[in-house]
Parts: structure tokens; C-alpha cells; sequence
């Protein structure tokens, strides 16, 4: 399913003293099964935006489209555009509120007048693409760790089966170990369930890890947008907007600077890392017995 941003302006307070435009002209088209991030500098406009892909927020000017279709044109069509359009809130952890991990994940389908096999099915499915086990099924969320707790409520709008699933900041607040399970849980919930993701992050590191295409706002329009390479290659933009390419791409400059033969355009830890060992191998079979520049 795609969705489309055509000439979107979002104002706030329009035609009172309090008037403040928050999106400018935004065009995004998003493919079915794309993974998408948005980065931009805090007040940016990136809340804004992603409020109005299922329509919590209508723009002032402009269409929001889903399958070519006015997502805001009929108000009675509201609930099923946003069952098909799933967003999790950044700290979506503070709405849980059920005595398990069960009943909450199970609490929107209630409003579906599912059938019971059918919601047990969503329940378990969404759990299991969270990487929550059955074992958890009866525990408190309040007994959860933080990462545990940001999955199962994940696993609350992906029992919706959403088509679409905005995640708005979802690292955030958590410790390392707990940021790195919801990372790779993200990663193998969009392999495994072949839905559209797009990803709000500050994370520079995360959005080149993840995603296939990058939109950049800044001052309420897109700034910059195409592939992790094209968007990231271009630093020097990045940092006039307050944001920066990842910090292994600047580490990778230097060593290249100081005259090893290294990649530039390297934007993850797993590239670099795969290219410091290329250069150590070479260097082995050169018969250099130091990690030396060229």
C-alpha cells in the first residue's frame, strides 16, 4: 500500500495572533515495503508530519493519499485509515495499563468485534514478531524492562495488522542493550511481515543501519531526500541544519585524512568494521606486521 504527501501545508492557530506554520509544501510518495526515515532537528516538524499519514492531523492545504485515495475525504472512513496505518508514539511504553502482557496487546482488537480465535491469533503473532515468548504472556508490562516493555507496545498496534507502521523515535530513553533488541526486533519485524515502515530517529547511526530512503525536514519542508549514501554524503548540509552524517563516516574521513586507504562513504559500524579488516587482510598478506598507513 503507498502513501502519498501531495503539496501538504500544515498551519497551527491559522488566523489567530498564535499562527505558526509547521509544514511547507510537503511532497513524500512512500512505496509499498519501503523502509523510510525522517530526520530533522527538534521543533523541525517531524511530529507534525507523521500525524498526518493517518490522519490525526489533516493538513491546511494539500492531500494525504493512501492507494491514491483522499485519506481525510470521508471522516467516517477515519477508524479503518488508521487500522491500516499504524503509529506508535515515542514512549509508547506509558500507555500500557492491563494486568498482562496479553490482555494489553489484545485491548484494541476488542473494538474489532474479532471473533476470539482470530484476536488470540494477532496477539500471538504480533507478540512473536516483537520477540516477546509465550512465557511473558501473563506477566505484569510493569514488570518488563524498558525495551520489553517498548516491544509489547509495539506488538499492540501490530496486532491492528497495520500496512503501514510509523515508529516515532522508538530508541528512545532506553539503555544501550535495551535500544539494540528494539532495533533488531524492528529490522526482523519488516523482514518477516513484508509491511511499509517509516522511522523517526535523531539516531543518525540507527537511520543509516535500517532504512532504504531518507527524508530530511527543516524549517517544516524537505530539506534533502534519496538513498542513506545520497543524504548522509552530503555532511556539510546536514551540519548547516543542525544534524550530522553518522559519527563512523567522520571516523572513516580521518583515517582516510591521515593516509590510510580506506572508503569514505562508509555509514554503519558493520561497513567500517568489514573495511578495517579488508585493509588489515592486505596489509597481512603485504607482510606488514603493524596496522599501518599506506
Amino acid at each position: 500500500m503507498s502513501i502519498e504527501l501531495r503539496n501538504v501545508s500544515y498551519v497551527y492557530n491559522s488566523g489567530t495572533s498564535f499562527e505558526k506554520t509547521a509544514l511547507r509544501d510537503i511532497n513524500i510518495k512512500i512505496e509499498p515495503g519501503e523502509f523510510v526515515g525522517i530526520i530533522g532537528h527538534t521543533g523541525s516538524g517531524k511530529s507534525t508530519l507523521i500525524q498526518h499519514f493517518n490522519a490525526l492531523l489533516p493538513p491546511t492545504e494539500g492531500l494525504v493519499l493512501l492507494n491514491g485515495e483522499d485519506i481525510n475525504a470521508d471522516k467516517n472512513r477515519l477508524k479503518d485509515v488508521r487500522r491500516r496505518v499504524g503509529l506508535v508514539f515515542q514512549y509508547p511504553e506509558h500507555q500500557l495499563f492491563e494486568v498482562s502482557v496479553y490482555k494489553d496487546v489484545a485491548f484494541g482488537l476488542k473494538l474489532m468485534s474479532l471473533e476470539h480465535l482470530e484476536a488470540d491469533r494477532r496477539v500471538r503473532a504480533a507478540l512473536s514478531a516483537v520477540g516477546i515468548c509465550e512465557d511473558y504472556y501473563e506477566k505484569s508490562p510493569f514488570e518488563l524492562s524498558g525495551g520489553e516493555k517498548r516491544r509489547v507496545a509495539i506488538a499492540g498496534v501490530l496486532a491492528m495488522e497495520p500496512e503501514i507502521l510509523i515508529l516515532d523515535e522508538p530508541t528512545a530513553g532506553l539503555d544501550p542493550r535495551g535500544r539494540d533488541e528494539i532495533l533488531s526486533q524492528i529490522k526482523h519485524m519488516r523482514e518477516e511481515l513484508k509491511i511499509t515502515v517509516i522511522l523517526v530517529s535523531h539516531s543518525m547511526e540507527d537511520v543509516a543501519r535500517l532504512v532504504d530512503r531518507v527524508f530530511v525536514l527543516n524549517n517544516g519542508e524537505i530539506a534533502l531526500s534519496g538513498t542513506v549514501g545520497e543524504v548522509f554524503s552530503r555532511a556539510g548540509e546536514l551540519e548547516a541544519m543542525g544534524l550530522s552524517a553518522p559519527q563512523i563516516t567522520y571516523l572513516m574521513k580521518e583515517l582516510a585524512a591521515s593516509g590510510f586507504n580506506v572508503r569514505e562513504n562508509i555509514y554503519t559500524v558493520e561497513e567500517a568494521a568489514k573495511e578495517l579488516l579488508s585493509l588489515w587482510e592486505s596489509r597481512e598478506k603485504q607482510g606488514y606486521s603493524n596496522f599501518t598507513k599506506r
